[in-house]
């Protein structure tokens, strides 16, 4: 046990102190902050300001208002001048400036119970974009079910309450804690820490292969298991360089909720602004975005800030003893791709179960993902804001705990042969023999 301790604070020590741990630490959370910078400023960039010319022939919209884009991006004008002389109007390249960008024309014989006999019209020199586009459609598919409910003699009093929306009041019976916007508020951390166990992973498990695959090609491992056992030194370094990234992650956790502390109140109006193009009330999606920040509070955070990194630790000890045990079989690069599939492809899966469950946290699909220990890690991360039982956890940890014992056991009989073999190829068929080869 002592030879296992010293190899776990070799590991550790030695990749702490490195310059990358310290940068990739700082980082992340600067990575994700510049992330949210660089879509707003993108999102500001990309949509220049369109005027849009409306040439009526048919008299129809002349009371209608068809209202400009929240965002400042899209502006209608009702023009008199006729459909020839309002084309000149227009820039006659792309890029050159001009009074106008491009022109609604309503012809004479438009018809607002058949408007596909005589289409409206939109002409321009510079492209609109699909979000342009499809805010320009619904103006006037609005504007013409004004006119059919005018037509049909129905008050504007009238027409507002018909289209009025209807939002249901949904809330758990069986817990009071998940009022409304609870479920958006879960979705979104439960999104956030399944992508982070997700990641961290392979990150982590790769480190470990790519470590163990240093030292045998080195022949380092040679002088190390003169002393030590190949089964103590799987376990300092898998223990070690676990350490390593339960460090990394908390930091990560603590970092990331500074740098969201910061981000939000200066990016958070406009990414909503950004939606309002869209169609979407801006009133509306502020009032959504606060209710999300209040249930944030009343999310478990004590539960999510312990059950998270014992989740990432059970994963990386349960996948890090495979990451190793295909370091120590892999004999050349070559080998890494047909040899990794087994370990990578339940990491991509987890996730993609993770992103699934999401959308239905009480499904049967949750509960056995939750429980598989090859998948727990990821779905079960993004289970715990929606508070699942506490039987489901300890049933989830305890099964984790025996994959973990179970891939050590294999790895470690993978491992012990596969470390001092050198310059042969090395196919899944016979480390399965050495899983089962008498000692």
């Amino acid at each position: 046990m002592n030879k296992i301790w010293i190899i776990i604070q070799r590991e550790y020590i030695t990749r702490v102190k490195r310059r990358t741990f310290i940068i990739t630490t700082l980082l992340a959370p600067l990575g994700f902050f510049l992330l949210l910078a660089s879509s707003f400023l993108i999102n500001s960039y990309s949509q220049s300001r369109t005027d849009v010319a409306i040439v009526d022939e048919t008299g129809l919209f002349k009371d209608i208002p068809i209202p400009d884009a929240e965002d400042h991006t899209v502006y209608f004008h009702k023009i008199d001048q006729p459909y020839e002389q309002a084309l000149k109007l227009l820039p006659k390249e792309k890029d050159a400036d001009a009074k106008f960008q491009a022109i609604v024309y309503i012809p004479k014989g438009f018809n607002i119970d058949n408007p596909k006999e005589v289409q409206i019209a939109y002409r321009y020199m510079q492209r609109p974009g699909t979000s342009k586009h499809d805010f320009i459609n619904r103006r006037f598919s609005t504007a013409i079910q004004q006119l059919r409910m005018k037509k049909a003699n129905v008050s504007n009093e009238d027409m507002d309450r018909i289209k009025q929306d209807v939002e249901l009041n949904f809330e758990s019976l069986d817990n009071s804690k998940e009022s409304k916007g609870y479920t958006d508020a879960a979705t979104i951390a439960g999104l956030v820490m399944g992508f982070a166990i997700y990641i961290s992973l392979f990150f982590y498990g790769t480190m470990i292969m790519k470590g163990v695959m240093e030292e045998k090609t080195n022949r380092i491992v040679e002088v190390l298991t003169s002393s030590v056992k190949p089964f103590q030194l799987l376990m300092g370094k898998i223990i070690g360089i676990g350490a390593v990234g339960l460090t990394q992650f908390i930091l990560w956790i603590l970092l990331t909720g500074a740098v969201n502390m910061i981000a939000i109140p200066l990016f958070g109006s406009h990414m909503v602004n950004s939606g309002s193009l869209h169609g979407v009330n801006n009133a509306v999606d502020q009032d959504s975005i606060m209710v999300i920040r209040q249930n944030l509070a009343s999310l478990p955070v004590f539960e999510m800030m312990c059950l998270c990194p014992l989740y990432f630790l059970g994963g990386f000890l349960l996948y890090g003893s495979m990451f190793a045990a295909i370091g120590a079989a892999m004999g050349e690069d070559s080998d890494q791709q047909s040899l990794m599939i087994p370990v990578t492809a339940p990491i991509i899966i987890s996730i993609i179960i993770a992103i699934n469950v999401l959308n239905n946290p009480d499904s049967n699909l949750g509960f056995w993902g939750s429980i598989i220990p090859f998948t727990s890690p990821v779905v079960m991360c993004a289970l715990i804001p929606f508070r699942p039982v506490w039987w489901q956890i300890g049933l989830s940890l305890a099964s984790l705990a025996a994959g973990f014992v179970l891939t050590t056991w294999l790895a470690a009989r993978i491992y012990r042969v596969g470390i001092l073999m050198y310059g042969k190829k090395v196919t899944l068929k016979e480390m399965g023999r050495w899983i089962f080869a008498k000692d």
